[in-house]
């Protein structure tokens, strides 16, 4: 018994530890790449049930006057904000692409992703709605008019993948496509997540993975899938054909082609760590690599989920004929179909699609959402592949 105890307090302290030292390489290594220019950076808050939340607005400079597509990303466990902006670097694909990107902050930089627990030993403390205070941040970027509630995604890493997988399976309508790096999602959500509409989601995940291993695991806040197996759950509720396997520099990409509803699914199998891939690496890169597992390049993390994003909006409006910042008279038709959304009625996978976004009104507000206190959604049988699709 004793033995017993003692085995399952050391496996416990052992994860601590390499959770606590891989956070302490997430904190140190942005700080090697140099001074970082936010000029562009806006400390934005909002008032959300009671209390007074934060995040932090990059909006590109000489973008064209009206709604602009918003990514919203969201950070890991212990890892701020501003670390995501700086160690992403998807601002530099907003500047050249025209989109805000908005990085909410958790609350003690932890997000309630719906587990129990965060690592396997950070308790969910407070039952606070962190699903709700990102679609609040949606909100209010388009009630100021300046996020095409059309054109809206949500990406994270780590513990903020967690949520987006979450808000994925549950709040479909708010967002037209997602991204999650480093995150397998827990055994639960093959009878929970029941999706309003089919799923466009791209998920990453690392081979050398010492955080999230690639292979799933059980952990005190929820036994994990596979990353494959998280990959196929949504092809599976999406009703998406047998994937397509191609290979990239470090990396092999499943892509589940005819989706329902024009919908995609894409699994990104990079040899790499707990670390999102860049398209070039530095002396941070290799500080971190020591307790995160390598970072390599040749995929380029944010210009992939940018590209997979703005294949889906609303259906039935393409996005609009408009220059990016810096290249006025560049219209819409001079770049290739695979990067413009078409209207099309037909789903047309990996390529521009048409998933159906709800849009919320200016001023709208939306019900509670605390994550343990709602009941998942009733059961319904998983979506069937679309007639259209076959």
């Amino acid at each position: 018994m004793r033995l017993a105890v003692f085995a399952r307090l050391s496996g416990r302290l052992s994860e601590m530890s390499r959770f606590v030292v891989a956070v302490a390489a997430l904190l140190v290594a942005p700080a090697l790449l140099g001074p970082f220019a936010a000029a562009q950076a806006q400390q934005r808050s909002l008032a959300f049930q009671g209390t007074t939340r934060d995040y932090i607005l990059h909006v590109p400079k000489n973008i064209p006057p009206g709604p602009r597509p918003l990514v919203i990303a969201l950070h890991g466990a212990l890892q701020s904000a501003g670390i995501m902006q700086r160690y992403l670097d998807l601002d530099a694909v907003a500047d050249r692409e025209g989109f805000v990107v908005a990085y909410p902050k958790g609350i003690n930089l932890i997000w309630n992703d719906g587990r129990a627990s965060v690592a396997g030993f950070l308790p969910i403390l407070h039952a606070r709605d962190d699903a709700g205070f990102v679609l609040a941040v949606r909100d209010q970027l388009v009630a100021e008019g300046l996020a095409d509630p059309g054109r809206a995604y949500l990406m994270g890493f780590s513990n903020g993948g967690f949520l987006t997988a979450f808000i994925a399976c549950r709040h479909a309508d708010g967002f037209a496509a997602f991204a999650t790096m480093m995150m397998t999602v827990p055994v639960g959500y093959a009878e929970s997540c029941k999706p309003s509409r089919p799923v466009p989601i791209l998920m990453m995940n690392g081979t050398y993975d010492p955080i999230v291993p690639m292979f799933g695991r059980p952990t005190p806040g929820a036994r994990l899938m596979s990353a494959r197996e998280s990959a196929q759950l949504f092809a599976r509720i999406d009703g998406c054909a047998s994937p397509e396997v191609s290979e990239a520099p470090n990396a092999v990409i499943f892509r589940f082609n005819s989706c329902a509803g024009g919908a995609a699914v894409a699994y990104y199998e990079i040899a790499g760590g707990h670390q999102p891939p860049p398209q070039s690496i530095d002396a941070g890169d290799a500080l971190a690599a020591l307790l995160l597992g390598p970072r390599r390049s040749g995929i380029d993390a944010p210009n992939e989920i940018w590209s997979f994003f703005k294949r889906y909006g609303t259906p039935g409006q393409p996005v609009p004929d408009e220059p990016a910042p810096g290249t006025a008279g560049t219209l819409a038709a001079d770049v290739p179909a695979a990067g413009r959304l078409a209207a099309a009625a037909e789903p047309l996978p990996l390529r521009p699609g048409a998933a159906g976004v709800g849009a919320a009104r200016p001023g709208a507000t939306r019900a509670a959402t605390t994550l343990a206190s709602v009941p998942l959604p009733l059961a319904s049988p998983l979506r069937r592949k679309s007639a259209s699709a076959e």
